[in-house]
């Protein structure tokens, strides 16, 4: 009988793909003044021309939409399951008892937006380091995580030992 139990899902926000918007905003409005500043020489072709500028402006951010929404991440009282991709899924799942450090980003432009990033150092070495990026409540996800940790710790009767190099210090 298994009793491991879902504790958060949730994706990336899209506030991650707002740079590639901007962008793809600002160059279409240039594009398009400047299709439009030629009417009298492109005459009835400016709208097409104004249509694909558009859409080859804002395609790098509905690629990069479309892949933040099919990134998920899936929290259960003894593992960390991280899937991505759109059409080919690739699954990491991590062990909660291999992660042996925990730090909490909060990025100016991710706190207008309530979001943070939660960046784990584990023992596993398919994943040594493992970022959940643009989350929302990140404080309550990282304490989430941390306080599993620790039982899955004493579930599994493991423990992380340090070893320093003395060779480094040696002149």
């Amino acid at each position: 009988m298994n009793s491991e139990q879902i504790l958060w899902k949730g994706t990336p926000s899209q506030v991650l793909n707002l740079p590639a918007l901007i962008l793809g905003l600002v160059v279409g409005g240039i594009l398009t003044a400047a299709a439009l500043l030629t009417t009298f020489v492109a005459g009835p072709l400016v709208i097409p021309v104004i249509i694909v500028v558009w859409i080859v402006c804002l395609l790098p951010w509905i690629v990069k939409s479309i892949a933040t929404r099919f990134d998920n991440y899936e929290l259960t009282t003894e593992r960390l399951k991280h899937s991505s991709g759109v059409f080919s899924r690739s699954v990491e799942v991590l062990e909660l008892y291999r992660v042996k450090d925990m730090k909490q980003e909060l990025p100016f432009h991710f706190r207008i937006f309530g979001l943070g990033r939660i960046l784990l150092q584990t023992s596993d070495r398919s994943t040594p380091d493992v970022v959940l990026n643009a989350i929302h409540r990140s404080t309550e996800v990282a304490d989430l995580i941390r306080g599993h940790v620790e039982a899955q710790r004493d579930k599994k009767r493991v423990r992380e030992v340090d070893f320093e190099d003395d060779a480094d210090d040696e002149v």
